[in-house]
């Protein structure tokens, strides 16, 4: 059963709420008036959805509130307001959220816009896992960057870290050649030296020694050749 979180300062508005999801099959597991009780409450619980009022008790409302989740948590937020000026429906849609319902609202319009948030979101997570098994995560400036296993050309030992030379520019990540060959895809990626693991599909020729990947020469360890030969579709 789908877990949701209420922030509203209506009393009454939230009890109703609280009823009317649990008619529909979902799990209410607090409600909360204040921005920091919130924040405070997912440091240690998870939810699948958060029912989020605009005009909330505190010093941040409910859209400041939701960026501030969302920094740090893929919670999917629909918004519950009595305010529909251009102000306030600006600063929603400037940010990230999954639904949106004016108060008053009826049991069809709650049932549809909390079922289409939670769809969603499934639908995203799908996406995002599909993506992340083809890349790889790498910081970068103080940023991580997912870098797509098909735009790296090869990974090279560097002592205690490892280049990622992909078609664009070169990365360092700390890590053994060892370690960073595990989270590459092994149909697309082979060591073929103790300091370079390649991507078989960006291999422009090749010979017994050595082998040419755009610009870069790598060389090859003795006696693979011919096992590498079989593994490389030449373009």
């Amino acid at each position: 059963m789908k877990k949701i979180l209420i922030v509203e300062d209506e009393k009454d508005l939230a009890e109703n709420l609280r009823d009317l999801l649990e008619a529909l099959g979902y799990v209410v597991v607090k409600v909360f008036d204040q921005a920091q009780f919130v924040l405070e409450y997912l440091k240690t619980e998870a939810v699948d959805l958060i029912l989020m009022d605009v005009m909330i008790k505190g010093s941040m409302d409910g859209i400041k509130l939701t960026e501030e989740i969302k920094k740090s948590h893929p919670i999917p937020v629909v918004f519950i307001t009595a305010f529909s000026d251009q102000g306030v429906l600006e600063r929603i849609s400037k940010g990230k959220y999954e639904g949106y319902l004016l108060k008053p609202f009826s049991l069809q319009a709650l049932k549809s816009a909390v079922f289409l948030a939670l769809n969603k979101h499934a639908i995203l997570e799908k996406d995002l896992e599909g993506a992340s098994k083809n890349s790889l995560k790498i910081r970068d400036k103080g940023y991580v960057v997912p870098v797509s296993q098909d735009d790296i050309l090869f990974v090279e030992a560097d002592g205690l870290y490892s280049k990622i030379v992909t078609i664009q520019k070169t990365y360092v990540l700390r890590g053994i050649l060892k370690e960073i060959s595990k989270n590459l895809d092994p149909k697309k990626f082979v060591r073929v030296h103790k300091s370079f693991t390649i991507n078989i599909n960006q291999v422009t020729s090749l010979n017994a020694k050595e082998l040419v990947i755009g610009e870069h020469i790598i060389p090859i360890r003795r006696g693979f050749y011919k096992s590498l030969l079989g593994l490389i579709k030449l373009n």
